[in-house]
């Protein structure tokens, strides 16, 4: 019985340090997502350059971003699903994105998840913006308490050597698996975003501080097991 007590409060110790973690860190990664989704813009903007309608839908969606600079939350989502609704184009997708981002950042995370999943399974985007998306709805799962094997689905292939989202599905899954009591996997995750060459110095930083926080949670540090093994 006092095993019990003991092993519930040491999961609900190491919960609360990666609860941390993903309070300071892992807002990070929302936070990026807007800067990368004005990025992919330009990819957008390409293929509607290919069609012959790139100024116009340009305009329309100027026009968009100067009427809701001002509004409030809720207004904002409405505009920009509104637009996304009458635009069949790339820049109707980078409406829908906002809108999805400006639910998440607003806690209204069932909508911002059914958009990015609309979003993921949309045939006619290009692989690198259905990836983008599915990544945010696995960030939303874990915001909002979302079950691991949910948060898995989304990752999916994401954190494979030849994805370039590899170091931020990596880093969210690793959140994932320390909130959902699987710290091994974590550290896993985390020691191989540290040794990974192509990994920029800033994502090695956060990997480092959220390895210290798992490691701190564990019953058994890695060096315990090497211990263990020479007996």
């Amino acid at each position: 019985m006092e095993d019990n007590i003991f092993d519930e409060i040491t999961a609900d110790l190491r919960r609360d340090r990666m609860a941390g973690a993903w309070a300071k860190y892992g807002r990070y990664v929302i936070g990026l997502a807007v800067a990368i989704v004005m990025l992919v813009a330009g990819v957008i903007g390409y293929d509607a350059l290919r069609t012959g309608q790139r100024e116009a839908a340009s305009a329309r969606y100027d026009a968009l971003l100067t009427q809701v600079a001002d509004a409030d939350a809720d207004e904002k989502i409405a505009q920009f699903l509104a637009f996304s609704d009458a635009e069949d184009n790339g820049y109707g997708a980078l409406a829908q994105f906002n809108a999805a981002l400006t639910q998440a950042e607003n806690g209204q995370y069932d909508n911002a998840l059914g958009g990015f999943d609309e979003l993921a399974g949309r045939r006619s985007l290009p692989n690198s913006l259905r990836d983008f998306a599915s990544l945010q709805a696995a960030i939303i799962l874990l915001d909002s308490g979302g079950s691991l094997a949910e948060i898995e689905d989304r990752i999916g292939d994401l954190a494979k050597d030849e994805n370039g989202l590899r170091p931020m599905a990596r880093e969210v899954m690793a959140l994932a698996y320390s909130a959902h009591d699987n710290p091994l996997e974590a550290r896993d995750l985390l020691m191989q975003q540290i040794a990974d060459g192509s990994v920029n110095s800033l994502a090695r930083d956060r990997a480092t501080i959220m390895l210290q926080s798992v490691r701190g949670g564990l019953l058994a540090l890695p060096e315990a097991d090497e211990d263990e093994g020479d007996k």
